[in-house]
């Protein structure tokens, strides 16, 4: 299951939109916890941070078997929401579209790219291996230092 926070998939063909798929989980706040924490010097639960990534963690988990459920192989747009459910409850929720992606093939480097000067040197010049050539208009001046210049 792909789950992106991304509006688009970059890569991939949506197919099919199947909707908006909801996981949300209650969570208990320990007031004892919280209660005793005047005895660590007025310092938060220092689990906290990672009892609550674990939370995300499993309401994306529980999504995307919400959306596999409804036949979707990808959600699109992942968000999280909290709320305060009361004084002991918390909500924790993530939200999405689910969709039916399928990957694009990827394409070749286009072969029409332009060529560079070098390679587009008038027939008639020869090439030298590393010369840029002039392009056909531009005066020949290969024989200038021959041409006399007018004195003042």
């Amino acid at each position: 299951m792909l789950i992106v926070t991304t509006d688009q998939l970059p890569g991939y063909e949506i197919r099919a939109i199947l909707g908006e798929v909801v996981s949300s989980q209650a969570r208990t706040r320990n007031p004892y916890r919280e209660g005793v924490k005047s005895l660590r010097g007025g310092a938060y639960d220092p689990n906290a941070p990672e009892n609550l990534t674990r939370w995300r963690t499993d309401a994306v988990q529980k999504l995307g078997e919400e959306a596999t459920r409804l036949g979707a192989n990808a959600v699109l747009g992942m968000r999280f929401d909290h709320r305060d459910v009361g004084e002991l409850w918390m909500e924790i929720c993530a939200y999405g579209t689910a969709v039916v992606a399928v990957r694009q093939p990827v394409e070749p480097a286009p072969t029409d790219q332009p060529k560079v000067a070098a390679e587009t040197a008038h027939p008639a010049e020869p090439r030298d291996s590393g010369a840029i050539a002039e392009p056909p208009s531009a005066p020949n001046l290969g024989s200038a230092a021959g041409t006399p210049t007018p004195r003042n």
